[in-house]
């Protein structure tokens, strides 16, 4: 791991080679792994692969990620737009 970093239910982690992987609470999508089931077991972000994400931020029920070009990527709940 190269880095790692948290929600309020969440946990993500950049490995050596840039990918991104989250588990935790999973009920508005705000791991990002393309369901909405709560998952103990570190799963592949698939679509930030190839983008070079450098810092993660999680809140209850959305994440924001960062990306070396100054890119901001957001997913969860957006029940408010």
């Amino acid at each position: 791991m190269v880095n790692i970093f948290c929600g309020k239910e969440s946990s993500f982690c950049i490995n050596s080679k840039g990918s991104v992987y989250a588990w935790g609470l999973n009920n508005y999508g705000q791991l990002g792994i393309g369901h909405q089931l709560n998952t103990c077991t570190p799963t592949l972000i698939k679509e930030l692969e190839g983008i070079n994400i450098t810092s993660i931020a999680g809140g209850e029920h959305h994440t924001l990620a960062c990306a070396s070009d100054g890119k901001v990527y957001a997913w969860g709940r957006n029940d408010e737009g």
